[in-house]
């Protein structure tokens, strides 16, 4: 389908996830078509473009139109001489599970880029979840509840590291500790105002004021039903392709099927605010 500035827009699955055609992400989009692609991205929740030719610059660049770009990551070191851009080397590290970006820290990122350097012909693929799909699609009386919950977010091996290391920097500050963050169980998407879960099996640990019993029995019920493919889409990649996704609205898992093969990418990140919803309202 085509954009009132003319983008060619095509849905990869009723719920979420549109490639995009016919833009350069090298060079400056300008206002409109900027405003295009978020529109874009807040009703699909991820966009995907084809055939780009990134310098780490570029990227950081492209992502900056759209936000103020971040650190690489709280604690995972930067590549080398680009303290914005994060690698994703398949021979050091596979995110083969369901997770949001650095929900352990107290303001996670509000998107991130990964542009692919190198691929697998076959395999690799990544998958993402619309949560606020998810949150529409469960019973009333169970959405009910989840309103009023709030999670506990933490990585506890990121944090013994940040302890031997002294301290981590995020979004420009420097903290000593990495300490467990809480989110509400539903946020509050801040540009559209439509809710969503916001929770994910790597870094919510449990839920405030529940037992462990109670506490895993509703995480699992919640983690399964984000997991069902009527709220996913699945992308494969090409080198030179490029997937922007709204962290506040979405899981994404890295599939680890392509054995020794490479697969390499940079991603750069967008700084994102407090979460908020029914259960902690905006300041």
């Amino acid at each position: 389908m085509a954009t009132t500035t003319g983008l060619d827009v095509r849905p990869l699955s009723p719920n979420i996830g549109v490639e995009i055609h016919g833009l350069d992400l090298s060079r400056p989009l300008g206002t409109e078509v900027v405003s295009a692609v978020r529109e874009a991205l807040n009703t699909h929740h991820v966009v995907f473009f084809r055939d780009q030719s990134l310098t780490p610059v570029q990227q950081a660049a492209f992502a900056a139109q759209f936000g103020e770009v971040t650190e690489a990551h709280p604690v995972i070191p930067a590549i080398e001489e680009h303290p914005q851009v994060l690698a994703i080397d398949g021979a050091a590290d596979r995110a083969s599970w369901w997770h949001t970006d650095v929900t352990f820290t107290q303001t996670p990122a509000l998107g991130s880029i990964l542009s692919m350097v190198d691929c697998p012909a076959v395999g690799g693929d990544t998958m993402w979840s619309s949560l606020q799909d998810a949150y529409d699609g469960l019973a009333p009386a169970f959405r009910q509840m989840c309103d009023q919950l709030i999670a506990i977010h933490h990585d506890p091996w990121f944090a013994a590291e940040v302890d031997q290391r002294g301290g981590y920097e995020w979004n420009g500050e420097w903290h000593e500790r990495l300490l467990p963050a809480l989110h509400p169980v539903v946020r509050t998407h801040p540009e559209t105002g439509r809710n969503g879960l916001f929770v994910n099996g790597q870094f919510t640990q449990s839920i405030l004021g529940f037992s462990k019993l109670e506490s895993n029995a509703v995480l699992d019920l919640l983690y399964h039903h984000c997991e069902k493919p009527e709220y996913t889409c699945r992308f494969r990649w090409r080198p030179g392709s490029v997937a922007f996704w709204d962290n506040r609205a979405t899981l994404h898992y890295a599939l680890d099927d392509y054995g020794d093969e490479k697969r390499y990418a940079h991603r750069v990140t967008l700084r994102g605010d407090k979460p908020y919803g029914p259960a902690m309202p905006r300041d």
